[in-house]
C-alpha cells in the first residue's frame, strides 16, 4: 500500500474534524442566544453534531499519532516521531494553558503591589520551582539532541522500560552523576541552559502566580481539549515504550485504559476533588474547575483512537485496505452503538432512569460507534476519491495552529471589537463562518509560506538584511 492512500485516508477524517470544530465554535459564539438554546429541529440537529466534534477530533489525532509513531519506527529500534511528538505535547500544553490565561496580570508585575510579591515570595518555592522547571528542560533537551551522548542517553533510558531493567541496572545514579558526567562539555551548557532558562521562567511566574485572584488561577488552571490530547499523546508515548515491539501486548493496553476510563467516569465526575491542588483536581472533574475536558471519559476517546491507529499499522500491508478497513469500522461503530443502546435500556430498568446525558458510559460508547461510522464512510469514499485538494490536505496538517488562531480571532478580536454579547441570526452567522473558513485558509498559506523559508526566525533575518541592503543600492 502506498504512503499516498495511507494519508489520504486520515487527511479525510483530520479535514472534518478541522471543519466540524470551526463551524462549532463560530457559531456558538455568535448565534443568538433564543436560537441556539431553543429547540427548533434544526438547532437540536446541530447540537446534537456539534457533540460529536471533540470525540471525532480526539479519536483522530490518537489515531494519526500512534499510527506515525509504528510507522516510523527505525530497524535500530529510534523513531524521529518521538522527538516530533515531545514538541507537540509541549506545544499543546503551552498553547493551551495560554488561551485561557489572563494576559491583563502581566502589568501588575510592574505595580507596587507586584514588587512586594515579589519580596514575599518564599526561597523554599522558589528553589523547588526552578529546580523542577530546570529537570525538565534538561530532560527536553536531551531528548532533542541529535548527538551521538544523547543517542545513547535515550538509548539506556529506553533500556529501563524492559523486563528486568531496572532490578539489572542500579547503577543509574552513579552513571548519570559521575564526574565523566559533569565533565563532559555538552552535559554541561545543557545543565548550565536549563537551569538559566529556568529561573528565567520561574520568577515572572511565581510573581503571576501570587498576582491570581482565586477566580484568575480557576480560569488559568482549567482543562480544554489541547491538554486533553497533550496527556493522551503522552500516554501513547509511555505505551509505546513500555510495550516495545509486542504489538499485542500495546493493544492489549489500550483496550484496559479505554475500559478504566470509561469506567471510572460516573465515580470521578460525582467526586469533590476542591482539597487537591487547582492544577490537579482541574483535570479530574468541573467541579469548581470549570474545566471543559477532563481525563475521565476524554482521555477514552485518544486511546480508542490510538487503538484504531495501531489497527491501520496492521491492516495496511493488506490488498483491497480501504474496503476491508471500512466494513470492519462500519461492523464496530454499529456494535458500540447497539452496545449504548440496550446500555442505556439497562440503566432504566436497574436505576429507574436514564444518566445518558449526565455521566453514563452508553454515551461514551454511542460517540464512539458514530465515529467508527463516519471513519467507515471515510474509507469507503477514499476509494473513489484519489486525493484531497491542496489546499484542504495542507489546512489537515496544521490542525493545531488553526484551533489557535481561530480562538484568537474570535476571543482576542472580533468579540472584544462587537462586545461579547452581541449575537447575530442565522444568515450572518452562516457569513461568518464563511470569512472564518477563509480566514483559516489564510493563516495556512501563512504557514506553508514561512516552513518553506525557515521559520519566523530566517524571515526576518532575510528581512533584516533587506533592509541594510537598500541604502547600499542607492
Amino acid at each position: 500500500m502506498s504512503k499516498s492512500k495511507r494519508i489520504l485516508f486520515l487527511d479525510f477524517m483530520r479535514v472534518l474534524a478541522l471543519l466540524m470544530m470551526i463551524q462549532g465554535h463560530t457559531t456558538y459564539d455568535f448565534l443568538d442566544l433564543s436560537i441556539r438554546d431553543g429547540n427548533s429541529l434544526g438547532i437540536q440537529v446541530w447540537s446534537s453534531l456539534r457533540g460529536y466534534t471533540a470525540p471525532f477530533f480526539m479519536m483522530v489525532s490518537g489515531a494519526v499519532f500512534c499510527f506515525l509513531m509504528i510507522s516510523q519506527e527505525q530497524p535500530d529500534g529510534s523513531n524521529p516521531r518521538v522527538k516530533a511528538g515531545t514538541k507537540r505535547i509541549i506545544t499543546l500544553l503551552f498553547w493551551g494553558y495560554l488561551l485561557n490565561f489572563p494576559i491583563y496580570v502581566i502589568g501588575k508585575i510592574f505595580t507596587r503591589d507586584g514588587l512586594d510579591r515579589f519580596l514575599n515570595i518564599r526561597v523554599g518555592e522558589t528553589l523547588i520551582t526552578i529546580f523542577g522547571i530546570a529537570v525538565a528542560l534538561f530532560i527536553y533537551k536531551s531528548l532533542q539532541s541529535d548527538e551521538e551522548e544523547a543517542a545513547n542517553e535515550r538509548a539506556y533510558i529506553r533500556h529501563l522500560f524492559k523486563r528486568g531493567g531496572f532490578n539489572k541496572d542500579i547503577a543509574l545514579k552513579a552513571r548519570l552523576l559521575n564526574r565523566r558526567f559533569l565533565r563532559n562539555e555538552e552535559h554541561k551548557k545543557r545543565l548550565f541552559s536549563s537551569f538559566f532558562y529556568s529561573v528565567l521562567i520561574s520568577v515572572p511566574f511565581l510573581i503571576i502566580s501570587s498576582l491570581l485572584s482565586v477566580e484568575e488561577k480557576l480560569r488559568a488552571l482549567r482543562v480544554d481539549v489541547l491538554h486533553i490530547i497533550a496527556l493522551g499523546l503522552l500516554t501513547i508515548m509511555l505505551v509505546y515504550f513500555v510495550s516495545g515491539k509486542r504489538r499485542k501486548l500495546m493493544a492489549l493496553i489500550y483496550f484496559v485504559l479505554i475500559l478504566l476510563f470509561v469506567g471510572i467516569y460516573p465515580i470521578v465526575n460525582n467526586v469533590d476533588f476542591s482539597n487537591l491542588p487547582i492544577f490537579l483536581s482541574s483535570y479530574l472533574n468541573n467541579f469548581e474547575t470549570r474545566s471543559m475536558f477532563t481525563i475521565t471519559p476524554w482521555l477514552s476517546f485518544i486511546f480508542a483512537g490510538a487503538l484504531m491507529g495501531l489497527w491501520l499499522a496492521f491492516e495496511i500491508k493488506r490488498d483491497n485496505f480501504e474496503k476491508i478497513i471500512g466494513f470492519k469500522l462500519l461492523g464496530i461503530g454499529l456494535v458500540l452503538l447497539l452496545l449504548s443502546y440496550f446500555g442505556d435500556k439497562f440503566e432504566i430498568y436497574y436505576y429507574g432512569r436514564s444518566y445518558y446525558w449526565h455521566d453514563s458510559p452508553n454515551l461514551v460508547y454511542h460517540r464512539m460507534g458514530i465515529v467508527m461510522c463516519v471513519g467507515s464512510f471515510m474509507a469507503f469514499l477514499s476509494l473513489f476519491i484519489k486525493d484531497l485538494p491542496l489546499f484542504l490536505k495542507q489546512m489537515s496538517r496544521n490542525t493545531l495552529w488553526l484551533y489557535v488562531g481561530h480562538l484568537v480571532i474570535i476571543y482576542q478580536i472580533v468579540k472584544p471589537i462587537i462586545g461579547y454579547r452581541t449575537r447575530f441570526d442565522v444568515p450572518i452567522v452562516l457569513v461568518f463562518v464563511i470569512t472564518m473558513y477563509f480566514l483559516m485558509y489564510l493563516q495556512t498559506r501563512v504557514i506553508i509560506y514561512v516552513q518553506k523559508n525557515g521559520g519566523y526566525t530566517a524571515l526576518f533575518k532575510k528581512w533584516v538584511l533587506r533592509r541594510k541592503s537598500k541604502p547600499a543600492d542607492n
